[in-house]
C-alpha cells in the first residue's frame, strides 16, 4: 500500500526542483526528504528520481508515476474535505440549543471559519441522532448513561419561577416550594427532565402539585405564563429579555435548590482533533 506522505514529499522534489528545496517548502529535514523518496522507491521498485548535482529531474518511471501520485494526493485531500473537513453536525435539546448555544457557537465560527449543521430538538430525538450516526456531537439536559458514548459536564443552569407582572407572588422575592400546591403548574417539551428533577428536590410534594402539559415549547408556556394562564419553571437564561423588558418576574425557590447540568455527549471512538472535540474544548473554555 502506497504511503500518501511519500507520494507528497516525491511531488514536492520535483515542483521544488530538489531535495533542499523541497525541505524548506515541506518544513521537514532534508535527510527525511531522502528517506520518504527512498521508501517511496522501495516500494514501487523502481527508481524515481534521477540525482544530479545542483538539480533532480524524473526517471521515465517517475514521469510515469507523476500524474498518478499528484491524483492519490488530490484524492486524499478532496476525502479529508468531504469527511473529516464537512461541517460539524450538532444536535441539540430545545432549551439549551435555543437560549445557551447561540453564543458560543457563533463565537467557535468566527475562530475557526467552520461550519456547524445545527439540529434543534427533544432530547429523546438529540440522543436518538447522535446513535445513528445523524449527529457528530449533542447537547441534552438529560440521558441515559451507555458505554457507548463520552459524556462531558457543560453548563450548570438555574431554574426560576415565572409569573405575570400582576401575579400576587411578583412583588416577592422568594416562594417556597409548598406554596405551589394548588397553582397551575404549566409544563412544556417533555423528556427535559424536570421533573426527575423536581421529584428530587421536592419528594412528594410533587404529587400534590397541578400540572397542565402540552404547551410544547418553553417561549409557548412563557406566553401563557404572560397572559395570566398559570405559573411555571424554566431555565433562568430562557427569560432573561423578558425580565429585563418587565413582561414577566422570574423567583427563586427558597427552600429548593433547582439547577439543569447540561451535558456533552459524543461516540468513545471520536477521533482527537476531530471537530466535535474542538468544539466540546472551545465552548467549556468559554463557559
Amino acid at each position: 500500500m502506497l504511503n500518501l506522505l511519500h507520494a507528497r514529499t516525491f511531488l514536492a522534489v520535483i515542483d521544488a526542483g530538489g531535495f533542499r528545496a523541497a525541505s524548506r517548502i515541506v518544513g521537514i529535514a532534508p535527510s527525511t526528504i531522502l528517506d520518504h523518496v527512498s521508501q517511496l522507491e522501495a516500494e514501487l521498485g523502481a527508481a524515481l528520481i534521477v540525482r544530479r548535482r545542483g538539480f533532480v529531474q524524473p526517471t521515465p518511471e517517475g514521469a510515469a508515476f507523476l500524474p498518478l501520485a499528484k491524483a492519490l494526493v488530490s484524492t486524499a485531500e478532496r476525502a479529508y474535505a468531504v469527511v473529516a473537513g464537512g461541517p460539524l453536525r450538532l444536535a441539540a435539546s430545545s432549551n439549551i440549543g435555543t437560549y445557551l448555544l447561540q453564543a458560543p457557537l457563533s463565537r467557535f465560527r468566527s475562530r475557526e471559519g467552520a461550519e456547524v449543521d445545527l439540529w434543534i430538538g427533544d432530547n429523546p430525538s438529540v440522543f436518538e441522532r447522535l446513535s445513528q450516526g445523524a449527529a457528530d456531537l449533542a447537547l441534552v439536559e438529560c440521558w441515559q448513561p451507555s458505554p457507548d458514548f463520552e459524556a462531558h459536564d457543560w453548563v450548570r443552569e438555574r431554574l426560576v419561577l415565572i409569573v405575570a407582572p400582576s401575579h400576587p407572588w411578583a412583588s416577592r422575592e422568594s416562594v417556597s416550594a409548598c406554596e405551589l400546591v394548588g397553582e397551575r403548574m404549566l409544563g412544556g417539551e417533555r423528556g427535559t427532565g424536570t421533573g426527575t428533577l423536581l421529584r428530587r428536590q421536592l419528594g412528594g410534594l410533587v404529587s400534590q402539585l397541578t400540572t397542565i402539559d402540552g404547551f410544547g415549547n418553553t417561549e409557548a408556556v412563557k406566553r401563557a405564563v404572560r397572559a395570566g394562564l398559570g405559573i411555571s419553571l424554566v431555565m433562568a437564561a430562557s427569560v432573561t429579555d423578558e425580565v429585563t423588558a418587565g413582561t414577566l418576574v422570574a423567583l427563586p425557590l427558597g427552600d429548593a435548590e433547582l439547577v439543569k447540568e447540561t451535558k456533552f455527549l459524543f461516540r468513545r471512538d471520536m477521533p482527537e482533533g476531530s471537530a466535535a472535540r474542538r468544539f466540546l474544548a472551545h465552548a467549556c473554555a468559554d463557559a
